[in-house]
């Protein structure tokens, strides 16, 4: 068995079918791929979508996940695989044909621990609404310097999404840490380049990624991220950039302005003045990419606000409750987040 990809997932109907036909449309030779989806006991129909193409393709397996998270998941497909690489794919989205060939060409010609692909970002739904949303997070502005999301050249880079690691990987720096509800492979990237390892990024290796198709999903999502981001320093004491942290210092500046502005009044001028900056900046983005959008500049100004302001005060709420959610750090453990509306 030459690759192992690893499927985490819970109630993923809507998309378990699509993502699977896209994994077996690839043109890497069966009998030396395993499929191991793990579930997190499902109730929506996954389970028995699964169960059916396991059928049919006797290389896909099902494995319980009783504890739901990610990082769970991922290490009793981990334990369970076979193959001298692993992978780590996601439901929520599509692989090029090359996609497998292409990690593992990458990967044998560069030598690397872990290798991924360039992020194209697909709406979730056919409306200008998430036409909006895909449009602002792929861009710079709207994700700040997650490479993967962008575009460029092969290079080194810190994390890339859903990667194609050697299998020795987790035997040399150990599996995923299942207190990270959130951040678990940016940790575990961060270990690995800790230990000496090397991640490329490359154009050659495609992928496309459904994002969420409302302003409530894009709020939860982005609540949710910025949530675990003081959550997994306070955890593991590494493995984000300060760029992580922009969206809360704007959301606390603007509250410290706003606040201390009812004593000296000189500081409203301030807010305004970076309210201002800001919504000159979000415009100048939205009215740039509303054509190719298919969506008007205010619709991708409002998803702007919505993803830096729902982020930002993810993680300052994050941060305030890091002492009542956590009275142990190593013993801690992570529960799951119901972030999945469109």
């Amino acid at each position: 068995m030459l690759v192992s990809a690893i499927i985490p997932c819970r109630n993923e109907i809507r998309h378990i079918r699509r993502m699977l036909e896209s994994v077996l449309s690839n043109d890497f030779p069966s009998d030396q791929l395993e499929i191991i989806v793990v579930d997190g006991m499902s109730t929506d129909g996954t389970r028995e979508a699964v169960q059916e193409y396991s059928e049919r393709f006797p290389h896909i397996r099902l494995l319980d996940n009783p504890r739901h998270i990610v990082p769970t998941a991922m290490n009793i497909g981990v334990r369970a695989a076979a193959g001298e690489y692993i992978m780590r794919l996601d439901c929520h989205a599509l692989y090029a044909k090359d996609y497998i060939a292409k990690c593992v060409e990458v990967i044998r010609r560069t030598n690397a621990d872990n290798v991924g692909g360039y992020m194209t970002t697909l709406p979730g739904q056919d409306t200008p609404t998430a036409r909006a949303i895909a449009a602002t997070t792929s861009c710079r502005f709207g994700i700040g310097n997650s490479i993967f999301r962008l575009s460029g050249l092969e290079r080194q880079v810190d994390t890339v999404p859903f990667g194609m690691y050697r299998r020795d990987v987790f035997d040399r720096i150990g599996l995923y840490d299942e207190r990270l509800v959130r951040n678990q492979d940016i940790e575990l990237n961060s270990r690995l380049r800790r230990a000496g390892g090397r991640i490329i990024i490359s154009p050659h290796i495609k992928l496309s990624y459904f994002n969420r198709a409302t302003y409530v999903g894009l709020w939860q999502q982005a609540y949710n991220n910025g949530l675990w981001n003081p959550y997994t320093i306070w955890l593991v004491g590494r493995g984000l950039s300060l760029r992580h942290f922009v969206p809360m210092f704007f959301v606390a500046s603007l509250i410290v302005l706003g606040t201390a502005g009812l004593v000296y009044k000189t500081l409203w001028g301030l807010l305004a003045a970076e309210l201002i900056l800001y919504a000159a900046v979000a415009g100048y983005f939205a009215v740039s990419l509303a054509p190719a959008a298919k969506a008007s500049p205010l619709r991708l100004l409002w998803a702007f606000a919505t993803l830096h302001l729902a982020y930002g005060i993810g993680s300052l709420w994050g941060l305030i409750t890091i002492p009542f959610k956590f009275s142990n750090r190593r013993n801690e453990v992570g529960t799951p987040l119901a972030d999945r509306k469109t």
